[in-house]
């Protein structure tokens, strides 16, 4: 279903020209396995298309061996290495190589963006608070002051598979570089207790990232295609006050990468277009 702006406007509950004094400028990053074509082998082409197309950065699925020349790449394409995906597990040893990783990102405004797995508990089990309390605080003391911050990546299957879970840590934890992702696609895999503009505003103190993709059934697909109004979650992604970081996640889309992610950006161009003249 493909929403005008006056329906995206009436569903949100925003009045007319509303954002017309402050004009909406969400950072639009994408995922990086949105960039696994044959046309983009090379990180150079990776970054060269990211910055072709008009996307702020990447979201990046941690390599280490790796990271070093993606960074220099990012930087000489003046692109932001918007998060860094890290998948530990809760009561387990952190990666060896994380205060390395953390040290070749100080100063940068970036996350780690942590998707908490358990071997023996289920999804949300907040018997494992104080374990998970004890992980997030140990890498939370890496990052310090100086950055990368963190936050806690709501996955389906997960031990942290809610937004609720996310925002439940950070207020357990404390921390000021601290949060948590609301992720579209998860939230929607996973069964909801919680109207969508409540939990939106619940969680907003706490959201340090909003991820996007467009929705055909179960399955991600560009962001233009599918049966699910982005047009009117973004309104009320608006409308609640978030201003931070939107991610493209683009998870098994399929095609040439050129084509998806530039389709999904015209698609953005238009939501926010909209928004703005809402």
């Amino acid at each position: 279903m493909m929403a005008t702006a006056a329906s995206a406007t009436a569903l949100s509950g925003l009045p007319a020209n509303s954002a017309a004094s402050k004009p909406i400028r969400w950072p639009f990053y994408a995922f990086d396995n949105g960039l696994r074509s044959p046309s983009v082998r090379t990180l150079e082409a990776k970054c060269k298309l990211l910055k072709d197309l008009g996307y702020v950065g990447l979201e990046y699925h941690i390599d280490h061996a790796e990271m070093p020349a993606m960074l220099e790449q990012l930087d000489r394409h003046g692109l932001k290495m918007n998060a860094i995906y890290y998948t530990p597990r809760v009561g387990k040893p952190l990666d060896p190589r994380l205060p390395e990783m953390i040290g070749r990102l100080k100063g940068r405004d970036t996350r780690i963006e942590m998707a908490i797995g358990c071997n023996n508990c289920k999804p949300s089990d907040t018997s494992r608070d104080q374990d998970g309390v004890d992980m997030l605080k140990r890498v939370s003391d890496m990052c310090a002051d100086t950055g990368p911050s963190i936050s806690i990546y709501p996955h389906t299957g997960c031990w942290t598979e809610r937004v609720e879970d996310g925002v439940r840590m950070a207020k357990l934890v404390g921390r000021k570089n601290l949060g948590t992702n609301f992720n579209l696609v998860h939230w929607k895999w996973v069964k909801q207790t919680i109207p969508l503009e409540r939990l939106l505003r619940q969680s907003l103190p706490h959201i340090f990232a909003v991820t996007i993709n467009g929705h055909a059934g179960r399955r991600i697909v560009s962001l233009d295609q599918g049966d699910f109004d982005i047009q009117a979650f973004m309104a009320l992604v608006h409308k609640v006050g978030y201003a931070g970081d939107v991610g493209l996640q683009c998870y098994s889309v399929e095609g040439d990468s050129r084509d998806h992610l530039k389709r999904s950006m015209q698609k953005w161009r238009e939501v926010i277009k909209n928004l703005n003249e809402g």
